[in-house]
């Protein structure tokens, strides 16, 4: 008997711990499960980061393209005149050198200029290169969001199964309990062998231990549904569906019979958003080629002085303004340009390549995922009928063993075969909605 094994980690989340109010928990169905987790889950509040990131960084680019205004102001206190020599002839003393101070004690400036970019190829690439950057991370965050509803949904599949398989832990335990205290009875009074009583006891040892197995790992199990929910750790959760009600709503039916658009796929959107902005790298890298043309206008006073005033009306500022526009000339880069263009080229078709690739993976992908359905629909299926089967045996054969009909060997192996076959339909279950949800993450183009 091992059922804790399979059903450990989401029998963890349908424990109260002690010291919790009932009204201190949190009350889930798969689709609030759901839109909690899009709201707090860690990954998807920092793709929504990138998103804004990529959003300023085109405002940015842009920015590039607009008027750049800069104003500069100055002021020098000339503590010590630099000393010239002038021949004494311009002074009336042939043969001498006059020291001659030139300036004044103090001097201020002030500027302001105004440049505009009129055309550059690069910036031109570059504005297309940060939208596309920005789409890109729309669809990366897109890409997130299945993969969260994939993960939120397969930790509530995991919980539901381990409520089902504790459920029949338990039930089995309590009848297996009953029927060895009446064993011991029977076997003090001498109407039954010792041996029949000790299996039974090892039996409940069993079950017991299995299940203690499982509680022990509750925290795991707690901390990893809340984890893709974006909860806190003390946070308690109880689920408001079961598996059988589960396997319902999923119809995994429909699910079958959705087409599939490699168009739709997220990872082919990503990949050909990738091979856009590998073309725009080669049109960039080709912009290199172009002249760059740009405007300025420039407006410079200065004022010069023996005392510091530069308040006074009085004194004088004198101006100067310059209005310019510069273009520069790519001539010759001894093929430094080309080879660039060559590297970016031979990446955009690496791309192109990488499309075929992933077309192909895609499709083998769905193929896969559309058998591993049907396959475990059938499975699912057969476990129903066995499970019932089963079921009835070993009631039957419990009622038989009471009579004394049966020996406790009849009863120990219908015991195993109705949780073998409980085991195996949840089990079954557990994989027919983990195929489904993992199917329709590769079908959706996104997730509302």
């Amino acid at each position: 008997m091992n059922l804790g094994k399979t059903f450990v980690i989401g029998l963890a989340l349908m424990t109260i711990p002690a010291g919790i109010k009932a009204q201190d928990a949190l009350q889930l169905n798969l689709e609030t499960a759901r839109k909690l987790a899009l709201e707090n889950n860690f990954e998807l509040r920092n793709s929504l980061n990138d998103i804004e990131t990529a959003r300023y960084k085109v405002k940015e680019t842009i920015a590039t393209g607009l008027p750049q205004a800069d104003a500069t102001i100055n002021y020098m206190d000339n503590i010590g005149l630099p000393v010239q020599l002038v021949p004494g002839d311009f002074f009336g003393q042939p043969g001498t050198d006059i020291e001659v101070q030139f300036g004044t004690k103090y001097s201020s400036s002030a500027s302001a200029s105004v440049n505009q970019l009129i055309f550059s190829g690069s910036y031109i690439v570059g504005l297309q290169a940060a939208k596309a950057f920005l789409e890109q991370s729309k669809k990366t965050h897109e890409k997130t969001r299945i993969n969260v509803v994939r993960q939120v949904s397969e930790a509530y599949f995991m919980v539901l199964a381990s409520q089902e398989a504790i459920a029949v832990v338990d039930s089995t335990l309590a009848i297996t309990r009953k029927l060895a205290n009446q064993t011991a009875i029977i076997v003090a009074n001498g109407f039954q062998e010792e041996t029949d009583a000790d299996q039974l006891d090892l039996l409940v040892s069993q079950l017991e231990m299995d299940r203690n197995n499982t509680i022990e790992q509750l925290g795991i199990a707690r901390a990893l549904l809340r984890f893709h929910l974006g909860m806190k750790e003390e946070q308690n959760l109880i689920l408001d569906e079961d598996i059988d009600r589960m396997v319902v709503m999923a119809a995994p039916e429909s699910v079958l019979s959705k087409p599939f658009s490699i168009n739709n796929n997220i990872d082919f959107r990503i990949l050909k958003n990738q091979q856009d902005l590998a073309l725009l790298q080669v049109k960039l890298e080709k912009s290199s080629y172009l002249p760059n043309v740009s405007a300025f206008l420039n407006y410079q006073t200065q004022a010069q002085r023996q005392a510091w005033d530069f308040f006074d009306n009085k004194g004088k500022w004198y101006s100067s303004s310059m209005f310019g526009v510069t273009m520069n000339i790519p001539l010759f880069s001894s093929g430094e340009r080309l080879s660039r263009v060559r590297q970016a080229q031979y990446q955009f078709e690496k791309t192109r390549v990488a499309e075929e690739q992933v077309s192909t993976q895609l499709k083998l992908q769905y193929e896969t995922g559309l058998s591993e359905l049907k396959n475990a629909l059938e499975t699912y299926q057969n476990t129903i009928k066995n499970k019932s089967i089963a079921e009835k045996i070993y009631k039957r054969t419990g009622v038989k063993y009471t009579e004394g009909i049966a020996g406790s060997l009849d009863f120990l192996n219908a015991h195993r075969q109705y949780l073998e076959a409980q085991s195996r339909y949840i089990n079954a279950s557990l994989n027919l909605l983990n195929k489904t949800a993992s199917l329709e993450s590769l079908l959706s183009a996104t997730y509302e």
